[in-house]
């Protein structure tokens, strides 16, 4: 045998037990593989629901006196009510954007049985809040008010529960157990401060202040054209003036007496934070930023925080 021909066998021997290695490697793989399918379930057949988490403590909570919480990712809140049997059960939940409340965050309120039955639950967001009512509680007891965060972190949140006895088949759009628009005093006082429309246009292009067909509105949607100028609605400090979530690019100053407005969804903002303005000033251009299917100005007044219907404050 030449020294080429005895190369070449070399090679040949070295290629064909490289090969026989490979195989035997795939073949060892591929049975470890199916050897673990046999004798361990699938992540499928394994998987279950995660547990929800269960809130560290129940806070009691009285009918018409609004609470505050703060609620993180992850967490779980409750509160919990003394019910009567046919009463009405009225939630309203409210969010503080620029001062702890993730803009962009979605939860859920859920209202809870004595017996643990889940009665009904709302989804909601910082800018439409989730509003809960429940014609006719089925007995006499402890109910609880959950708060879960669906995403983000909702920060700080204020809940208002109002029950009350109401006629039969009542709905969110005819009953009088609906929380009162007016002051927390009951009184349609506005302190000493005037409020004018915060633009020259005053029809209403959306929905109103808890609208029947979207209860969790808390405000105006006032007709508006693109860079409408959109003003103050009374001399007031601007507390927060950069993107808002939902709302948007938006406003919110602060009033004397607890009284605070929103505006919401500008195509650009002519303020700064901690500008002082005065009535009729102008904030800057309507638009259509955040959750808005057209051109329009979402606005609010705020009453030490407490979301009240502009409607009755305004000319």
């Amino acid at each position: 045998m030449t020294p080429t021909r005895k190369h070449r066998t070399i090679l040949s021997l070295a290629a064909s037990a490289a090969l026989v290695a490979v195989l035997t490697g795939v073949a060892y793989a591929a049975g470890t593989v199916l050897a673990r399918r046999w004798t361990t379930p699938s992540l499928a057949l394994r998987a279950e629901p995660l547990p929800e988490p269960r809130p560290a403590l129940t806070e009691p909570i009285t009918p018409g006196e609004a609470v505050e919480g703060t609620l993180s990712a992850g967490a779980v809140d409750e509160w919990q009510f003394q019910g009567r049997a046919e009463e009405a059960a009225t939630v309203e939940m409210w969010f503080h954007p620029g001062s702890g409340s993730g803009v962009d965050a979605e939860l859920v309120v859920r209202l809870i049985a004595p017996d643990g039955t889940a009665l009904q639950e709302e989804q909601g967001s910082v800018f439409n809040p989730p509003y809960l009512f429940y014609p006719s509680l089925p007995g006499s007891g402890a109910y609880r008010l959950r708060v879960l965060p669906l995403s983000g972190s909702p920060g700080r949140y204020s809940i208002h529960l109002t029950v009350s006895e109401v006629v039969a088949h009542a709905t969110p759009s005819n009953t009088t157990s609906r929380p009162a628009s007016q002051p927390a005093e009951g009184s349609q006082a506005t302190g000493g401060v005037r409020f004018e429309w915060p633009s020259a246009r005053r029809s209403i292009s959306g929905w109103t202040f808890h609208d029947p067909r979207n209860p969790g509105h808390i405000g105006l949607d006032i007709a508006a054209k693109t860079w409408d100028p959109i003003v103050a609605a009374a001399d007031g400090q601007v507390v927060f003036a950069e993107w808002g979530g939902g709302y948007g690019n938006l406003v919110i100053l602060e009033h004397d007496a607890g009284w605070s407005s929103y505006y919401a969804h500008f195509t650009e903002i002519a303020v700064d934070i901690g500008q002082q303005v005065r009535q009729g000033e102008t904030l800057g251009g309507a638009g259509t930023t955040g959750y808005s299917t057209g051109p329009h100005l979402h606005f609010e007044l705020r009453y030490r925080g407490r979301p009240v219907d502009p409607h009755i404050h305004l000319p």
